[in-house]
């Protein structure tokens, strides 16, 4: 097996999605957060955001609308959207030491555009990346097999050299699929591990 690229979602893999801890931050009550968590951030406007189909700006209204008797609790949870990831500790150091080794790093998350406006220049490890791929500016959402082929026709990426690693099977599956070497994120040890039998050194957990 050659690789020559390591491919990398973004949520819940180099960075926490804390849409529950943010609503606790903002003092919601937990039937608040319970409601909201199903019908906003688990549904299917949530996941045409990451598409492009809708913007953040266009979210509060929509979801106030449907939910008038919490306004006020959607209203400060937008107001506050940058909050709602979290770098995590070892996330620096895993980009920086794989760049170091002389792997190419590429993301390729499914993101919302204005999201990504937000949060991306926060990630520490940006400077280093190689490429970045986001679904709601190519209109594309991972598992489609389209927007791995992305990587292929901008960054001229064998696929067959890659490696991809997200938290979600569906997205694993979809990646093997279109001939990337996938990996299911479940901890860094774990994927610490999954690397190491392949020949790929990572530092220990921070």
């Amino acid at each position: 097996m050659i690789i020559k690229n390591i491919v990398f979602d973004v949520g819940d893999v180099l960075v926490r999605f804390r849409w529950r801890e943010l609503m606790q931050d903002l003092n919601f009550t937990e039937e608040e957060i319970e409601f909201l968590g199903k019908n906003m951030v688990q549904t299917e406007y949530w996941s045409q955001l990451d598409e492009g189909v809708h913007s953040c700006d266009e979210a509060p209204e929509h979801f106030s609308a449907l939910y008038p008797q919490y306004t006020d609790q959607i209203h400060r949870f937008w107001d506050n959207l940058v909050d709602i990831v979290k770098q995590f500790p070892y996330a620096d150091s895993l980009i920086r030491s794989l760049k170091n080794q002389g792997y190419g790093v590429y993301l390729l998350s499914n993101y919302p555009e204005q999201a990504a406006e937000m949060h991306w220049s926060k990630f520490t490890f940006m400077d280093v990346l190689d490429g970045c791929i986001i679904s709601a500016l190519e209109k594309l959402i991972k598992p489609d097999h389209r927007i791995f082929q992305i990587l292929h026709s901008r960054f001229g990426l064998e696929l067959s050299e890659c490696i991809f690693i997200d938290d979600r099977d569906v997205n694993v599956k979809a990646a093997n699929e279109v001939g990337m070497h996938g990996i299911q994120f479940t901890s860094y040890k774990d994927l610490q591990a999954k690397l190491k039998e392949i020949g790929i050194e990572i530092p220990n957990e921070v």
